[in-house]
């Protein structure tokens, strides 16, 4: 079961996520971490937030199981994490991510604004 939710920020996308997922016993993504993942790691190693090739490599090596929620939802955080999502290549990589983090059994919660939250083909 993959179960997607979209909705503009604070209105309640990651509680009602967090408890889908904990009653269908399914994991939880909020899509949006992943963008300031990104933005982080490119931050934490020094690199321009438009360096097309280290946000890739940065998108491709996410591990969600990782993810400090509180530090990611920084407000610095997420002003470079508009930045890093305006780069094509990183989107295309993070729905690749999000497709098959939804597709691995059982299944998933993922939560997002807007084109942040896509159902996979």
């Amino acid at each position: 079961m993959i179960i997607a939710i979209d909705g503009p920020a604070a209105s309640g996308k990651g509680t009602l996520g967090k408890r889908l997922a904990a009653h269908f016993a399914l994991r939880h993504l909020d899509t949006g971490l992943l963008y300031r993942a990104v933005a982080k790691a490119l931050i934490d190693g020094g690199h321009p937030l438009d360096d097309r090739g280290r946000a890739v490599a940065a998108a491709q090596a996410l591990d969600p199981e990782k993810f400090d929620e509180k530090v990611l939802k920084d407000h610095a955080i997420g002003e470079a994490a508009s930045i890093v999502s305006a780069i094509p290549d990183v989107r295309a990589a993070l729905l690749a991510f999000q497709r098959d983090f939804a597709a691995a059994p059982p299944g998933a919660v993922l939560d997002g604004r807007g084109s942040s939250v896509r159902a996979p083909t």
